[in-house]
């Protein structure tokens, strides 16, 4: 361990705690990072302090958290290179509600038929669902730039799409599933020349490189404040001033109004215009504290810490026979994650084998469902690192997997009621020739996928129950064991199942897995409550949360 890394790690107390009776290990960074002590002391600052509503008081409090807010527009602005300060600078919930803001700002009321919107096969839902409902409320086309085989934007394939045609062009800067780093200059250039606006996610990006949205040419950049060790629940949009004057404001009443008479009302100035109600006082000024730690420890440091340890660990697990990795290969720079598969275990279990040992990942599609199917898989496990982590951690993740199939069966073994081991051990697996009903499943946090099929006899009881899943080792068992508990049942047993799986396991099971247990029983319930209704159940798809 570097000093400076263990100096940085000294500013977040919580990688002092153990899991499971293990030192934390913290891998989960793409989804969320961890706040230094110089961030969250601003909210006691604030709330102990000068806590009052900004912009409304004629009073020194309101005065001071007026001027602090404010100054923390122009700070953020300033760490991602907004040459026009505040007014270029609107703070939302997160990059979801900054890409929302175009999406109702700019695009739905301009769009229509005719024009169209290019993205990535790379996107985040936020990006992509967001520019799915834009095209199907207004009649848009939606294009897709391809990726090529070694991970990145197909930049080919992206001229053959970028035409006259399109209005908008939304990209991630960095991937959250595959690391890679996309060239936003090249895309700004093909966006501009064809008359249509850059839009990028930097979810990913601004919390690891040093980002400057004039240099890239973005016309618009979203970004989230937890993911750069700021606090939840405040995010930012860039855009282009001429741009944000030219939009309809997102939301409407106090605080972005200017004049307001029964007849009608005008629209505060920038960045106000797009901030209605109360605003974020306290997590605002946070994330301008945060953008200053990170620009203490330098943000090329930030990047060149990051991709030392992906590389070191990116060379580690393509080095296994069992392990098969996502994105650029070994020595292109990537950001600070990598994403992997271990041969014959689902995500959701070595999640927990990992989980039991401390170290914490994220297992599942990433909400990048399309993506995972473009890689044909369910879903990957994902390490992801930032100024706090070591390559001893990293030699911690790569013990905790060696041998992990033999590890997730003693994990099943003694964890779970011997009823799950047995079916875990001996499934009832594979589907029906002609079922009577088909019932797909597919949990999108985490890209569970399977499938029951079920015979049901004229008088109405089930005949047999198959499966096939690509599911956990968890759901799967759960699966056979309502396989075999509903054979010789009616539809009607199966309808009200609430909680019988649970009493069957006599409760013995992991409450950090409830989801995958409880998951089968509600997906075999919905099915026999649309049979008996007559609703169509062949094709249908449940999602689970």
């Amino acid at each position: 361990m570097s000093p400076q890394v263990a100096d940085v790690r000294e500013d977040f107390p919580v990688l002092d705690r153990e899991v499971n009776g293990e030192p934390l290990t913290y891998l989960d960074n793409a989804a969320t990072t961890h706040t230094p002590r110089q961030v969250y002391e601003v909210f006691e600052e604030f709330y102990a302090g000068y806590n009052a509503n900004v912009h409304r008081g004629i009073h020194e409090l309101s005065h001071e958290a007026s001027l602090a807010y404010e100054d923390a527009h122009d700070r953020v602005a300033e760490f991602v290179g907004a040459g026009g300060g505040r007014e270029e600078m609107i703070f939302t919930r997160n990059t979801t509600e900054s890409i929302n803001l175009v999406a109702h700002g700019l695009a739905l009321p301009e769009f229509g038929p005719g024009d169209a919107i290019v993205t990535t096969e790379m996107e985040h839902h936020a990006s992509l669902v967001t520019w799915q409902q834009v095209a199907e409320r207004t009649g848009a086309e939606l294009r897709f730039v391809g990726l090529t085989d070694d991970g990145h934007v197909d930049v080919e394939h992206a001229k053959s799409l970028i035409d006259d045609d399109v209005e908008l062009v939304s990209i991630p800067h960095v991937s959250n599933v595959l690391g890679t780093i996309t060239p936003v200059r090249t895309f700004a250039d093909l966006a501009h020349d064809a008359g249509a606006v850059l839009v990028v996610d930097g979810a990913q990006s601004a919390p690891t490189r040093p980002v400057d949205v004039e240099a890239m040419g973005a016309d618009f950049f979203a970004f989230s404040g937890h993911k750069m060790a700021g606090p939840t629940g405040i995010g930012g949009l860039y855009g282009r001033k001429e741009l944000l004057e030219g939009m309809e404001p997102f939301l409407y009443g106090g605080e972005m109004i200017q004049h307001v008479t029964f007849d009608r009302s005008t629209w505060n100035g920038l960045p106000w215009k797009f901030e209605a109600g109360t605003p974020p006082i306290a997590e605002g000024i946070a994330l301008a504290a945060a953008v200053e730690y990170l620009d203490d420890l330098g943000m090329e440091w930030v990047r060149d810490h990051e991709n030392r340890l992906a590389q070191y660990a990116l060379e580690r697990l393509r080095a296994r026979d069992d392990v098969e990795t996502y994105g650029p290969g070994p020595g292109e720079e990537r950001t600070g994650l990598v994403s992997f598969n271990v041969d014959g275990v689902h995500g959701h279990d070595l999640s927990s084998i990992l989980n039991e040992r401390g170290i914490a990942v994220r297992a599942g599609d990433h909400c990048t469902q399309p993506l995972h199917d473009r890689l044909d898989v369910p879903g990957s496990v994902r390490a992801s690192f930032y100024v706090y982590n070591t390559t001893e951690e990293i030699d911690r993740l790569l013990d905790a997997i060696d041998d992990a199939e033999a590890k997730v069966d003693a994990h099943l073994r003694d964890r779970y009621a011997d009823r799950l081991y047995d079916h875990h051990r001996s499934p009832d697996n594979g589907g029906l020739a002609e079922p009577s009903l088909v019932k797909s499943s597919e949990e999108t946090t985490c890209g569970d996928d399977g499938e029951f099929h079920v015979d049901v006899a004229p008088d109405g009881t089930i005949e047999a129950v198959g499966f096939e899943s690509e599911s956990c080792a968890v759901s799967r068992a759960v699966a056979s064991l309502i396989s075999e508990y509903l054979e010789g049942r009616t539809v009607e047993d199966a309808a009200e199942m609430e909680g019988e799986v649970a009493a069957m396991l006599d409760g013995q099971f992991p409450d950090l897995r409830r989801e995958c247990v409880v998951g089968p029983e509600e997906v075999i319930r919905e099915a026999a409550r649309e049979y008996l209704a007559g609703s169509p159940v062949a094709e249908d798809t449940l999602s689970s949360p």
